[in-house]
């Protein structure tokens, strides 16, 4: 019984790391990305699937970083590093933006990750 579980776990695992797309600035490195499934409201059953997008700023002066996480047929989100405030994430320094979309469970499909420079909010 244990076997058929991890064989199912690794096989769905690769499926869905086959169908993941990245495009991320020359400027930064997709360091790690988590993702799991939160209730929006503590009295609500709806959820979201949130992702935590680790990433490292890879050049030689700060930058603003946004992440965009895209579930086709779901929707999109955004989000920051550094998350808050006007500093931008110093050379060398890693950040993380958590990302929700509103959804029942994780993606089925493919999704995207898209991290590019910006100058402001």
């Amino acid at each position: 019984m244990v076997l058929v579980v991890f064989c199912s776990l690794v096989f769905s695992l690769t499926v869905m790391a086959k169908d993941l797309s990245y495009d991320i600035t020359p400027k930064a490195e997709l360091k790690k990305v988590t993702m799991y499934l939160k209730k929006i409201r503590k009295k609500s059953t709806e959820t979201a699937v949130v992702f935590d997008v680790t990433v490292k700023n890879t050049d030689s002066v700060p930058h603003l970083y946004s992440v965009t996480v895209l579930i086709p047929g779901i929707g999109a989100s955004e989000g920051f590093v550094p998350a808050k405030g006007d500093e931008k994430l110093a050379p060398q320094a890693e950040g993380t933006a958590s990302i929700g979309i509103i959804s029942s469970g994780f993606p089925t499909r493919a999704y995207t990750i898209k991290v590019d420079t910006i100058e402001a909010r």
